[in-house]
């Protein structure tokens, strides 16, 4: 019983993590009616459209597939 709640414990971390992830605003476009976020890191990249008057956060959380 004792090895089953150690491993529990142990694999609980790894599955928070699998479910999200945050990644960084690495560029802003602007066009007429919308405003494109673009957050990456070293192996993901993610689009977030906004209306013109929003700002971009410095960071963002997305479900990881």
């Amino acid at each position: 019983m004792k090895r089953l709640l150690v491993l529990t414990l142990a694999l609980l971390p790894a599955l928070a993590n699998a479910t999200q992830i945050t990644l960084i605003l690495s560029d802003e476009q602007e066009t007429d009616n919308a405003k494109v976020c673009i957050y990456e890191n070293a192996t993901r990249t993610e689009t977030v459209t906004l209306k013109p008057s929003q700002q971009c956060k410095h960071t963002m959380t997305f479900e990881n597939p």
